[in-house]
């Protein structure tokens, strides 16, 4: 983490960088999705060799030699693996993870979907499922802002923020960083939502924007009541789909269906009630 500040009478002007490398907290979240993966990995080779053991023991070497052929068919895929993983970033995306780490993320990994299959048959498909969360959150890293209250300028990742426009900020500090979020008026064209920054900076970036914005607009709400309602309801909708389809579907590949629609619809139910409640 690369954090600057300098003093001009009152004001305090900051400059920060985060990288996953900054926090364990966010180490450990930026190898979950890799562990899971390399779980799966894991488990494959068991079955693979399982497979060739179990036929050359009965002595159908077809058997083996075709297993082994689809197996050296599926390795000639992995140089398209990088290419689903590249980022604008200037380091590659797997310069961010140790082998030592992915070897005992994958180990933890396999054993995590094995204690989930004796959960429930399903569960391995929401671990996994449920993995690309925090990958999803890690990808904004590195990031970087500057706050200067003397300007009353807030950069984050090269894009100013339109302070005039704010009508809310909320952050939650997590260890050594914080997460924060921006609300605003109606007809703001394109801005940051989110910021991520060192914890100790949250004062100063909250004090610019509370000098900064007009205390009128912070009051005033983004969205009049039937568009509240509607995202409401459709959040509701939403969330509700999972437990829905668990009780009407029938037991075994119904609910395995059940557990998707509840997993991918249910984040963004709850994405439209946070909307819903703090617009």
């Amino acid at each position: 983490m690369m954090a600057q500040s300098t003093s001009d009478t009152d004001a305090v002007a900051v400059d920060w960088e985060l990288d996953v490398t900054d926090s364990p907290l966010l180490q450990l979240l930026a190898y979950v999705c890799p562990s899971i993966f390399g779980g799966v990995a894991i488990l494959a080779g068991g079955l693979l060799l399982w497979l060739v053991g179990t036929a050359l023991l009965d002595d159908d070497f077809a058997q083996a030699v075709g297993v082994i052929a689809f197996a050296v068919l599926a390795l000639l895929s992995r140089r398209y693996l990088p290419a689903l993983l590249e980022t604008n970033l200037t380091d590659p995306f797997w310069n961010r993870y140790s082998r030592r780490g992915l070897v005992i993320g994958s180990v933890c990994g396999a054993f995590v979907l094995l204690g989930s299959a004796q959960l429930h048959p399903a569960a391995p498909f929401v671990v996994f499922i449920a993995s690309w969360v925090p990958l999803v959150f890690t990808a904004a890293f590195p990031t970087s802002g500057h706050a200067d209250p003397a300007a009353g300028t807030l950069v984050v990742d090269d894009t100013e923020v339109p302070l005039d426009a704010v009508s809310g900020f909320r952050a939650v500090s997590v260890g050594t960083f914080a997460v924060g979020w921006f609300s605003y008026t109606r007809g703001v064209p394109t801005a940051p939502r989110l910021i991520l920054l060192p914890s100790n900076y949250v004062d100063v970036v909250t004090d610019l924007i509370e000098t900064g914005t007009d205390s009128s607009t912070r009051e005033r709400s983004t969205i009049d009541r039937t568009e509240r309602l509607i995202a409401g309801l459709f959040g509701l909708g939403m969330v509700a789909l999972g437990p829905i389809l668990w009780l009407l579907l029938p037991p075994g590949d119904g609910q395995v269906v059940a557990l998707y629609a509840g997993a991918m619809f249910g984040l963004f139910g709850i994405m439209l009630l946070w909307y819903t409640y703090s617009a």
